[in-house]
């Protein structure tokens, strides 16, 4: 069986098979069985106990062989030593999917790996798709399918089902977002927990959630990214579908990965990686459990935005100005009107409101419900409001009519309606809720949601990237291969400048020299102001150890800076290089990262690049579009438009070079481990962008080009 069609058994079985069953319903190997009949799951529930006939009034099963037909889930209760046997029963049962549920496996220490690792043997030798170890399994609302153990079903909670699924890699906290999502509301098709991963992934889980087509919002919980390349498929299947993929990643504190020889490593960690993938693929990141749930009940209702303007209509003009003053935060505007529909406005509202938007109600609402009908009736037919934000406060009395305001508003309009009611019972939330209306507490909470969908609705298109027809293959080649004959991995910066010129990037004017006489034949050369470097592929970062001078006009400089540098290292040699002109200083770089493999990165500050942290990443390659994206994106991105008078920047010039690097990295990724050019000199707008430094590290194992 193909793995979808396994994975697609898992996550709609027609029969659960449980391995372990107990026939006490208190105990862990007895809640599936318990769970499964307590919710009407339809299909067949088999209980496996070696010991019984009857498990919770069900028929049992000595053994697998006893079944008849066929079985397309196992859900394995057995402890952790006995559950990889218990595995190799299911798949030579013919079960596509099973849940490993026991915990003893790599989280516990040297004796649980092992046991990991004859499990994804098991597997490996098998096919079967598992999910697990360590893990709760699944709840399907949509199809009662409860192949857990959970406590969070015990919950005295109204069950909603709906079209958001939910994957996560913590159990305990997964259940936490589960219970919190019923309590609000919110309609959820399948929470499944993946525990250790020892087979499938979050991003194999989403991949085939995102095939069903009753679900169209899908929530993450990450705490790492196993099978980068999975959730880039994934995420570029949900762009297409139009299904939103809300994640929330932890870890981001971790410092990621660091290399002495590269900044690139350092400014690249796993966090900041996992953030490029987000903005480039889709995926949008959320801070907490919260801001998860506000964004899936907004989500939930299937409405996109054409673009991010908010009309606010409020009983306090207080209350307005907050949401002016958050919404700007999460990239919305709340415009005022033209006069035009200032009139109309100011025709169904209080002399004493504001027509202006925020539009003031005032607190005549309060006594006069019918009002906000009226207001909405002029905001939905406003040309230049794409979502529009009502914000109440207390008012249960009266709530049924200004409800059925809202829903009018609502069902009258394609464009997204939130609705913030604070104070109160909570029960006007609820009932607004009922009807597929979002509602918040907070005006920031709602802001934050409808940002998130605005960024979602007007996202770009994907990457399409085309690999540039002038890079040199045969001089890529020549470096790599001689480089790796004298048994090195890092280069110089004459052969990490060599490598990416033959990829197309302008690179200052620069000669190695070997000897003072050398440098000063390559200075008569070069012409104009040089900078004497020392050149040397054991020293990655030359400035620490005082190996530049820089400025130099007369030959006696050069001479003098030459004799002085070689006596830092005997052994190097110089590179003299023509001074570039002024410019902007960019760092553009690569890198290899573990979950997603090669990766480009952008920052600004030359030599204070660390400090000034603005850096993005993005996965290669890329094309020019996206590359413009990811500079745009830099919190200083303003520095292209040109400040106090400068001129605007080249920012062409500079999509070209990540765009080159970025095939640069995909082309070598088995050969190149990072490069960077720092700096990255950009000039005026049509003066183009040169690397005036550039240091490369080659894997211990490359491909030997």
């Amino acid at each position: 069986m193909a793995a979808d069609e396994a994975i697609q058994k898992l996550l709609h079985p027609r029969s659960i098979a449980v391995l372990g069953a107990s026939d006490n319903p208190i105990k862990l190997s007895g809640r599936p069985v318990d769970l499964l009949k307590r919710f009407g799951y339809t299909g067949r529930v088999l209980p496996v106990n070696e010991r019984r006939s009857e498990v919770q009034g069900l028929p049992a099963y000595r053994s697998l062989d006893d079944i008849d037909g066929d079985i397309d889930l196992a859900m394995v209760m057995l402890p952790a030593e006995q559950a990889v046997e218990g595995l190799r029963d299911c798949a030579r049962r013919g079960i596509p999917a099973a849940i490993v549920a026991a915990a003893g496996f790599a989280e516990t220490g040297e004796r649980g790996a092992e046991l990991q690792r004859r499990l994804e043997g098991a597997i490996a030798e098998t096919g079967i798709r598992v999910l697990g170890p360590n893990c709760l399994g699944m709840i399907s609302l949509r199809d009662r399918a409860m192949p857990t153990f959970t406590s969070a079903m015990d919950e005295d909670v109204d069950l909603h089902e709906g079209p958001v699924a939910f994957v996560s890699q913590s159990g305990a906290f997964g259940t936490f977002i589960f219970s919190a999502a019923q309590r609000a509301g919110l309609g959820i098709s399948h929470f499944l927990n993946t525990g250790n991963e020892a087979d499938l992934s979050v991003a194999e889980i989403l991949g085939g959630l995102v095939e069903t087509e009753d679900v169209s919002v899908l929530m993450a919980y990450l705490e790492g990214v196993s099978g980068g390349d999975r959730l880039v498929e994934v995420a570029r299947r949900a762009h297409e579908l139009d299904k939103p993929i809300l994640a929330v990643k932890v870890g981001r504190s971790e410092a990621g990965a660091r290399a002495a020889a590269s900044h690139t490593a350092s400014l690249a960690g796993a966090d900041a990686v996992f953030d490029g993938v987000a903005a480039q693929h889709g995926i949008i990141r959320l801070d907490g459990l919260e801001p998860l749930l506000d964004a899936a009940q907004l989500f939930a209702g299937g409405r996109r935005t054409r673009g991010r303007r908010i009309t606010t209509l409020s009983l306090s003009g207080g209350a307005g100005v907050l949401m002016a003053d958050v919404a700007a935060e999460h990239g919305l505007r709340v415009e005022p009107w033209d006069a035009e529909w200032q009139r109309r406005m100011a025709e169904v509202i209080p002399a004493f409101g504001s027509p202006r938007n925020p539009v003031d109600l005032t607190a005549t609402l309060i006594s006069e419900p019918d009002l906000l009908r009226r207001a909405l009736a002029v905001a939905t037919e406003h040309p230049g409001t794409d979502m529009i934000a009502v914000l109440l406060g207390n008012a249960d009395k009266g709530s049924e009519q200004l409800i059925d305001a809202i829903e009018q508003a609502h069902r009258a309009s394609d464009r997204p309606v939130v609705v913030v009611w604070t104070g109160g019972s909570g029960r006007p939330r609820q009932r607004l809720q009922e009807l597929g209306i979002p509602c918040y507490t907070d005006p920031g909470r709602a802001a934050a949601a409808m940002g998130a969908l605005a960024d979602h609705s007007l996202r770009p298109p994907l990457s399409a990237p085309v690999r540039p027809a002038d890079i040199d293959d045969r001089v890529v080649r020549a470096v790599l291969t001689e480089v790796r004959e004298q048994g090195r991995t890092q280069l110089d910066e004459h052969e990490s400048t060599r490598l990416i010129a033959a990829y197309g990037v302008r690179c200052a004017g620069a000669f190695p020299a070997a000897d003072p006489d050398a440098a000063v034949a390559a200075a008569r050369e070069l012409g104009g102001p040089v900078a004497v470097k020392l050149l040397s592929h054991r020293i990655a970062h030359k400035s620490d150890v005082g190996g530049v001078r820089l400025g130099l006009t007369e030959e006696s400089e050069v001479r003098a800076a030459a004799e002085d540098l070689l006596r830092i290292a005997g052994d190097a040699r110089v590179l003299v290089q023509r001074m570039a002109g002024g410019g902007t200083e960019l760092i553009a770089g690569i890198k290899r990262d573990p979950a997603f493999g090669p990766v480009v990165v952008v920052g600004l500050g030359g030599v204070l690049v660390e400090v000034l942290a603005d850096s993005r990443a993005a996965i290669a390659p890329l094309d020019h579009a996206a590359a413009e994206r990811l500079l745009r994106s830099l919190r200083g991105s303003r520095v292209f438009d040109g400040l106090r008078g400068e001129p605007a920047r080249d920012l062409a010039a500079a999509a070209d070079v990540v765009v080159r690097l970025s095939w640069l990295a995909a082309d070598l990724a088995d050969d190149v481990a990072e490069l960077d050019v720092n700096p990255l000199l950009l000039g005026a707008e049509g003066a183009g962008a040169v690397a005036v430094d550039c240091l490369a590290l080659l894997t211990e194992e490359g491909s030997r080009a």
